[in-house]
């Protein structure tokens, strides 16, 4: 084809090559929307077509899935693009803006992360959001590095303005895999704002089989503390998933605060047994029953 042009008159080429050029960027239409159950005889579905084009920046309609028959139902725009600063450093922008009736909302994010050295990776992050008939802004940054082959650690900031007051907080996490059946996780974080501190923590120990998922056994302990007020709330919470024969697990729940109240809960799943789901079905219908009856007494 370049040959070919070459060979025709200047005037002829040129406009040869941007028809071509202009052919690689003609605008794709999306795919149609899946839209909800109506009443009307047609489902208007040409009204929500769009098309998409080779500019870096991703516009897109939001639609109201929840609006009344023949209403448009278009309530807004999300904008999306990806950038790259100095082909090294990415820089993602996304932002959504709906209108009703009585009030608007915007939502936007600006978030980049960086890697450098062995298994280190820094995220700066950027938020502005509605709440009520204000504007929330979030600045948020995150640091994960592997300071030893089985331990990842994160830390992270966090610096919110809503209106006139600021509210800051801080949060650890660390992950120790001791081998393939025995890793821990703990994290804990505090926030503050206007002379109010929180401080929160847990604990999480999970024990697996090796060959987990084929083994499906697995086991689950989890420690939750938050002080809040000088209120001191503790929790624990135990989950195991134990396989009984080939195609059957029997998981149990408990969870136990230290004011009291807990909760115990045991469940059989089956791929196999149809008759196990049957049985299931028994506590429903004697609810249903009893339910009737006592629609009869009243009467």
């Amino acid at each position: 084809m370049a040959e070919s042009l070459k060979d025709l008159p200047s005037d002829y080429s040129e406009n040869a090559e941007e028809e071509i050029g202009g052919a690689a960027s003609v605008p794709v239409p999306m795919p149609d929307m899946s839209l909800p159950a109506s009443f009307d005889s047609e489902t208007p579905t040409h009204r929500y077509r769009f098309l998409d084009s080779s500019n870096q920046w991703l516009v897109r309609p939001v639609l109201e899935t929840h609006g009344w028959d023949h209403d448009v139902g278009y309530e807004g725009l999300n904008v999306e693009r990806l950038f790259v600063l100095k082909n090294k450093l990415p820089l993602s922008f996304s932002g959504k803006v709906t209108k009703g009736k009585k009030d608007a909302n915007v939502q936007m994010e600006i978030a980049s992360s960086a890697k450098y050295g062995e298994g280190k990776a820094t995220s700066l992050g950027f938020d502005m959001q509605t709440v009520g008939k204000d504007l929330a802004y979030t600045l948020r940054s995150e640091t994960k590095f592997c300071n030893f082959r089985r331990n990842k650690a994160t830390a992270g900031l966090s610096f919110t303005l809503l209106g006139d007051a600021l509210s800051a907080g801080v949060k650890v996490e660390d992950k120790l895999i001791v081998n393939k059946l025995f890793e821990v996780f703990i994290a804990g974080g505090a926030m503050i704002g206007r002379d109010d501190v929180a401080y929160g923590g847990s604990l999480e120990a999970r024990l697996s089989d090796q060959n987990y998922p084929l083994g499906r056994t697995l086991s689950t302990l989890g420690l939750s503390v938050v002080n809040w007020h000088r209120d001191l709330a503790v929790g624990c919470n135990l989950q195991s998933q134990i396989p009984i024969g080939r195609y059957t697990n029997l998981v149990s729940r408990g969870n136990l605060n230290n004011r009291g109240v807990g909760q115990i809960s045991f469940r059989l799943n089956s791929s196999e047994q149809l008759q196990i789901a049957l049985i299931g079905v028994i506590p429903l219908l004697k609810k249903i029953v009893g339910y009737s009856q006592e629609l009869e007494v009243e009467q």
